[in-house]
């Protein structure tokens, strides 16, 4: 493996992206989405990970975030609202921070594409 690598966006990262289940089915709000992810750099405890999701629209209202994520949207829109209703929405460009053990409501608005570093303590 290189020590150097491209993390890729549209079109070129879809090759890379496989079907996968970040989103636990107990928490949707909506149908299950379409998901798929790459993972692009992992630590060997796999406590860290570096990588690549897409997902079609869907809600979900999570008790607690495992991990802490840094998330960079590349395509599609997500809104995030918390338990006292604060709201955010992020999308093309926008960067964000959840901390492990938020909780709300996380929506994906339109068809997301973002890449995200995930640590779970």
């Amino acid at each position: 493996m290189s020590s150097v690598a491209l993390i890729p966006t549209t079109p070129d990262v879809d090759s890379l992206l496989k079907p996968s289940d970040y989103i636990d089915p107990a928490n949707l709000r909506t149908a299950v989405p379409a998901e798929t992810a790459a993972t692009h750099l992992a630590s060997a405890d796999e406590k860290f990970s570096i990588g690549t999701w897409r997902a079609e629209p869907y809600a979900e209202y999570i008790e607690a975030y495992p991990g802490d994520e840094y998330t960079r949207i590349i395509e599609g829109r997500v809104t995030l609202t918390q338990d006292d209703g604060t709201t955010w929405t992020f999308g093309p460009g926008d960067a964000f921070t959840i901390a492990a053990g938020w909780r709300g409501e996380y929506r994906v608005d339109e068809p997301l594409l973002k890449q995200f570093a995930y640590y779970i303590p």
